[in-house]
Parts: C-alpha cells; structure tokens; sequence
C-alpha cells in the first residue's frame, strides 16, 4: 500500500510524581500519574482569573477547496488545592475534578490534569496546557496497550462480521481466526504495529492528523479528492475519515486478501471481492480507536 503524506511533529513532556487525589466515586488515595500520552485533539488556550478560552479547529470543504477555520469555547478552571483542579468546559456549572501536575519551573495553568474519575483506569483521560497549547490526550497507565482498547474488539467484530468473543486481546497482542495485530511503539502523534498472517507480516504506522495543524487539513483534503477522482468514494469530506497517515508495506493488500478469503468472510456478501479503498478503511477505523484510546 502506497504512503498517505505527512509527517507530524512528535510532541514531548516529561512528567513523573505521585499525589494524593479524590476520584470522583471514591475516597483519598496515593496513585502514580502516568507520563506517557497519545493526543486526541490540539488547540490552543488563554487563561485568566479563572477564565479559560480554548481555540481548536475545524477542517470542512466548499467549492472543492478545503476550509479551515478556528473555533473558540470559553469555560473556567480553578485550582481547588495543589493536586486537584475543577475545569467546566462549556462554563454551564458541571464541574469536573482533575488531578493536577505542573510543568516543570512554571505555574498553574500550564501543566498536566488528569480526570480523577479515570486515575485507576488503564487509559486515563486528561489534557495539557503549556502556554499557548492544549491538548485533548489519553495517558496510557498501563505496560498493556491493545488489550485496553475494549472498543477496538467491538469495532474489529463488526468489520470481520464475527461475533467479539471470537477476537481474542491478550496484553500487546489481538488475534481474530488466525491474524495477528501486534502492537511495536508508539509516540504522542503516531503508533506502530505489525500485521502477520499465514506466514506473512507487515509493518503499519499510522501518523495522526489534527485539525488545529492546517497543513493536516490541506493533507487529509488531498487524500480526499484523490480517492474521489479514483471513484473510490462518493461521499462528502469528512476531516475524520481522513485524519491519519498510513504506510504499510507492499505486500499489504495480499495478506488482507488472503485472510479475507481464507476465513470465508469473503461469502458474507454479494460482492466477495475486497478493494484496496475498503482495506484502508479498515485500517482507519482501527486507527481512529487507537488515538482517542478506545
């Protein structure tokens, strides 16, 4: 399979402790805060008095030409103690507790927050501000990356047509009649694993998109009209369906293929034929659980 564009800049934070912090259903207890993320969402923010103004963007079409726009939220966040801040996003008094760590040799806003209600969880939600940026991002709490993505067994059963108790998720490892989906690294903007099947395996990357990045837009546009001049699509742009760029290796399409075949999938349907455009959709769903850690 051919390359898809673009690379992002890996972003990069180191932050260790551990602090005394309330989840949200129950009481005081000593945790680690996890350190290592993969980002969902960026933007940017300003803050004061407890004001907080995020700007993230959007990424539409018009007249076939890609458009990208700004889009601000306004909303408060207060530090309540020196671990705990309450952020309300959309400012209509629904608070919700964080646990807060600062950036190193800066003050409060700029720093890590982990929803507290998430802190014993495998993949605990949060965000980052370090002044001018933010981040929607999953911090990984856990050595066992795939088989904490309950959605993505969910989102594989449907694609195959399987029932989810056929896909097995063993720690780094989900295997589903014989193919094997095993994860290899990742950074806060991209993940890496290995594809294998009868004998064959494949290197997959997928480099993730966001809409704040215009240049992302521009890409995942050009991605778009490629697919459609081809006649693989007829839809509307949808920045979503378009926000990663994969590579995987040439032989890519054939091992899909094969276990396709092999597996009787191919009978489910009338058309038991298999497009290059319907693999990469696959491999696009299984990347957009894997940046919202799901």
């Amino acid at each position: 399979m051919k390359k898809i564009l673009a690379l992002l800049p890996a972003a990069t934070l180191a932050l260790t402790g551990c602090v005394s912090s309330s989840d949200d259903d129950s009481s005081s207890t000593s945790v680690v805060l996890p350190d290592d993320y993969i980002i969902a969402q960026m933007g940017e923010f300003t803050y004061e008095d407890g004001n907080i103004e995020i700007t993230t963007a959007t990424c539409t079409d018009a007249a076939n030409e890609f458009v990208w726009q700004k889009e601000n939220r306004l909303g408060s966040l207060n530090l309540v103690s020196d671990n705990t801040a309450e952020f309300d996003a959309k400012r209509d008094g629904n608070k919700v507790s964080y646990a807060f760590k600062a950036i190193a040799g800066e003050t409060f806003p700029n720093g890590v927050f982990y929803r507290s209600s998430s802190l014993k969880d495998s993949l605990v939600e949060g965000f980052r501000l370090e002044d001018p940026y933010y981040s929607e991002v999953a911090f990984i709490n856990t050595q066992c990356l795939f088989r904490n993505f309950g959605e993505m067994q969910e989102t594989l059963a449907e694609i195959a047509g399987v029932p989810k108790t056929s896909i097995t998720m063993e720690c780094n490892k989900i295997s589903i009649q014989g193919l094997e989906m095993t994860y290899d690294s990742h950074t806060n903007t991209s993940i890496n694993y290995t594809i294998s099947y009868a004998g064959k395996s494949c290197p997959i990357k997928h480099e993730f998109r966001y809409a704040y990045n215009k240049d992302d837009c521009s890409a995942a546009f050009k991605d778009y009209q490629q697919e459609y001049a081809n006649g693989e699509t007829e839809e509307f742009f949808n920045f979503e369906l378009y926000d990663q760029n994969i590579t995987a290796c040439s032989d890519f399409v054939d091992l899909i293929v094969d276990f396709h075949t092999a597996t009787g999938l191919a009978k489910s349907g009338s058309d038991s034929s298999l497009s290059e455009k319907q693999i990469k959709d696959v491999l696009r769903a299984i990347g957009n659980r894997l940046r919202k850690g799901k």
